[in-house]
């Protein structure tokens, strides 16, 4: 896989959101978090929760006093019954929001609305996932960055600037790339990027882990896992150093070494049913194929291996059911795939 970047043209123009939403306003009575980009704590943009009729009439005021943004608003989680978009087949395969569904668990599923001149700070997006997001309506300016050239951009401390400025920062590798009403952008692990809505926009986004990136994401685990306990290493010695370090690693990643298994269970449990034949369906309209299973079922063995030879497996820090799931299903997966 190359892991690159890319945008598929006229994706959301039958969506019913497409159709509706530009004529006629609805949800107004729910709430939604809405940012300010004018106010910035810790590298992040103030948010508060606004009704949407009282953001859509601020939107509609050409007098705006605030630049405000409505984003990562779970819509789909508290209208699933609405199907106010699809999600396209090419991004269908997903483990992530897969995973959230069946355990009614926090989704990976947002709605984005700015005004022009609206924007995201600088960021890599969560567990290093995969990204994709669509404009419903208007344009966005995308800066993205090929892995490892944000570290250009650190300061002393490791932090990243707020926004790229190319003027001081000469050096660094980036590509701009000019989001249409319609098209799908796809964001491969590991870029960081920046946008900014150069128009009033509306985008359906998704983050997503599939067969493709998931290897990826294990290893920017270990990473971020090895950067904690080196900077607490004065504390190896104490009882709870382990525990501590993966505290520290869910606020940094976003995801823990339990979790990160759980979900590999999860998914690997799901995928041999589905070998043996269960109807179970992603996102209400999708069943994979015998090839999509066979290669699902060909990383998840190999990512199992590799989660085996990790210190923290080996030293005993799962409990016992949780480890006889894993070889269980390595033993299963082995069995189907001879």
């Amino acid at each position: 896989m190359n892991n690159l970047p890319c945008v598929i043209k006229n994706v959301s123009l039958d969506w019913n959101c497409s159709k509706n939403w530009i004529k006629n306003g609805e949800y107004g009575d729910l709430e939604a978090p809405v940012a300010d980009c004018c106010k910035v704590n810790y590298n992040a943009h103030c948010k508060q929760y606004m009704k949407v009729q009282d953001f859509m009439s601020y939107l509609e005021n050409s007098q705006r006093d605030k630049l405000l943004y409505l984003k990562d608003w779970h819509l789909r989680r508290i209208k699933p019954d609405d199907m106010f978009y699809e999600v396209p087949k090419i991004f269908a395969s997903d483990w992530l929001n897969e995973y959230s569904q069946d355990n009614k668990d926090d989704d990976f599923m947002f709605v984005y609305i700015g005004p022009e001149g609206s924007w995201t700070p600088l960021h890599c997006d969560v567990y290093s996932s995969y990204s994709w997001s669509v404009n419903v309506v208007g344009r966005k300016k995308w800066t993205l960055f090929p892995p490892g050239e944000e570290n250009k951009l650190k300061d002393n401390f490791g932090n990243l600037p707020l926004l790229f400025n190319p003027k001081t920062y000469p050096d660094v590798k980036y590509f701009d790339v000019i989001q249409e009403k319609g098209d799908a952008i796809f964001v491969p692990t590991g870029w960081h990027h920046q946008v900014e809505n150069t128009l009033d926009t509306i985008s359906i986004n998704h983050n997503f882990i599939n067969a493709s990136n998931i290897e990826l994401v294990w290893e920017e685990l270990k990473s971020n896992l090895f950067t904690v306990e080196k900077e607490i290493e004065e504390f190896r010695n104490t009882p709870e150093f382990i525990t501590q370090c993966q505290l520290i690693l869910k606020s940094v990643f976003g995801m823990d070494y339990i979790e990160f298994i759980n979900l590999i269970i999860h998914i690997g449990d799901k995928r041999i049913k589905q070998y043996h034949g269960a109807k179970l369906y992603s996102f209400n309209n999708f069943t994979i194929g015998i090839n999509h299973l066979k290669f699902d079922l060909h990383i998840l063995i190999k990512l199992l291996y590799k989660i085996q030879q990790h210190p923290l497996y080996q030293n005993h820090f799962l409990i016992p059911s949780l480890k006889n799931n894993v070889e269980d299903i390595i033993k299963t997966i082995k069995v189907l795939l001879n």
